[in-house]
């Protein structure tokens, strides 16, 4: 018998599918997953993703509670939180696929 899906888990699909369907956002994850907390600015040059971008994609993350920052001195510095721990695999997944080939 087919599943029917309830009205929260399409939301939490499309949310899903909103952050790992951007490739930015998989860049980001991936950065601050592999080698931990950077600022925007170190972020910006390694991503290679330009800076309006960075920003919304970065607010985009930390409102999905992936993401979040201190702030250390001038400026904010970026890191995973526990909630994207979840995604650690599929970005594992993608390291595989990219580097490793």
């Amino acid at each position: 018998m087919r599943k029917i899906y309830s009205q929260e888990q399409i939301a939490k699909t499309k949310s899903i599918a909103k952050i790992i369907g951007d490739s930015s956002n998989v860049l980001i994850l991936y950065e601050l997953m592999t080698f931990g907390e950077k600022s925007f600015n170190e972020l910006k040059r390694m991503t290679d993703i330009n800076a309006v971008t960075l920003s919304k994609k970065l607010t985009l993350l930390k409102m999905e509670g992936l993401v979040d920052c201190r702030e250390c001195g001038i400026e904010n510095r970026y890191f995973v939180t526990d909630r994207s721990e979840d995604f650690r695999p599929l970005i594992r997944n993608i390291e595989r696929l990219v580097i490793n080939k």
